[in-house]
């Protein structure tokens, strides 16, 4: 059993809810090895002892008018909180289109890249017999007075020289 189990299921086991006896020997193997929980169940079975044995309080007589004199003041005070959070949101929305507005008065220019000169794209040279396609260098001119000098293969027969 983890620290972050125990303190999950902590109210269970010591309000009696956990009968299981697997379950129970997981608690006390715990907290007999978790210096840290063991505090922790000492100090929460102290405070639960100390509030069973104090008797039952009686408020004053004073309490609840003054109980009722609050409530009513944060009532009040819940109804001032929507008027200030919409001004807040108006505010907010005046801010955003002002910097939308901003931002569109002063767009930076937009450099351009030169255009480069085209450059032929090395074409596929197939060889027969050979299981793959690889592409020439464009620098030499194997296919020599071709018009169309893009997207062409110089494709050998396999009857040629072989």
């Amino acid at each position: 059993m983890t620290c972050a189990e125990l303190l999950d299921r902590y109210t269970d086991f010591r309000d009696g809810l956990i009968t299981a006896p697997r379950e129970l020997r997981r608690f006390e193997r715990h907290l007999a090895s978790c210096p840290a929980c063991r505090r922790y169940d000492a100090a929460v079975r102290r405070g639960v002892r100390a509030l069973q044995t104090v008797e039952t309080i009686e408020p004053s007589p004073e309490f609840r008018r003054r109980l009722e004199a609050r409530l009513a003041q944060e009532r009040r005070a819940l109804v001032q909180v929507p008027a200030s959070a919409g001004i807040a949101a108006a505010l907010f929305v005046a801010a955003a289109l002002a910097l939308l507005a901003l931002e569109g008065v002063r767009r930076p220019p937009v450099a351009r890249a030169p255009v480069l000169p085209p450059v032929s794209f090395p074409k596929p040279v197939a060889h027969a017999g050979v299981p793959f396609v690889s592409f020439q260098d464009p620098r030499a001119s194997v296919v020599t007075g071709n018009p169309s000098p893009y997207g062409t293969a110089l494709v050998e027969p396999a009857s040629a020289g072989r």
